[in-house]
């Protein structure tokens, strides 16, 4: 869908006389939220995180007009619009934002169902699947009771926050624009 949105803009990024930060930012503000609409309770495997850098990427090189035969990095592709790689860890900031929200929801018990695992299945065969709370708390490097006491003050879990995507090397100033 997102790829669908940024085809139909195309345009705007063949105008020459718009200025790749006006495209940069169109490109925030049109495609991206497309692309990350729910990610805030996405499951990232390695293969998906990867997707979404791919993805990343091939919006880039339509914005900037740069074909795959011409044999560009991708390091030189992000020099060229003057950015870093954002959109992962928009995704990952997010997600530890919204955590927050939901545990301090006092409405639903739907987090606390989820968090403390009391879904009514068998567990099939193989390898344990990738939780969500396990993608957290190695975000967080805090424990699931950890996660929910410190979630509950909001001053509390903004620090957390920032922490973690300090250690992840993401501006949540940056990521949020």
């Amino acid at each position: 869908m997102a790829k669908q949105g940024m085809v139909s803009l195309n345009n705007i990024w063949k105008d020459k006389s718009i200025p790749k930060p006006l495209k940069f930012n169109l490109l925030k503000t049109l495609v991206w939220p497309r692309m990350l609409y729910g990610c805030q309770t996405w499951t990232m495997r390695k293969a998906d995180e990867l997707k979404i850098e791919a993805a990343e990427m091939w919006f880039f090189r339509r914005l900037l007009r740069v074909s795959w035969k011409d044999r560009r990095t991708n390091g030189n592709v992000l020099a060229k619009m003057g950015t870093g790689r954002t959109l992962l860890s928009l995704v990952k900031e997010r997600r530890l934002k919204y955590i927050g929200h939901a545990e301090r929801n006092t409405k639903t018990d739907l987090m606390k169902t989820i968090f403390e695992g009391k879904t009514e299945a068998k567990r099939g065969r193989g390898r344990p699947s990738l939780s969500y709370v396990d993608q957290v708390s190695k975000a967080t490097g805090l424990k699931l009771q950890s996660i929910s006491q410190k979630s509950q003050d909001r001053v509390i879990w903004r620090g957390i926050v920032k922490s973690s995507c300090a250690a992840a090397n993401i501006n949540p100033d940056d990521a949020a624009r």
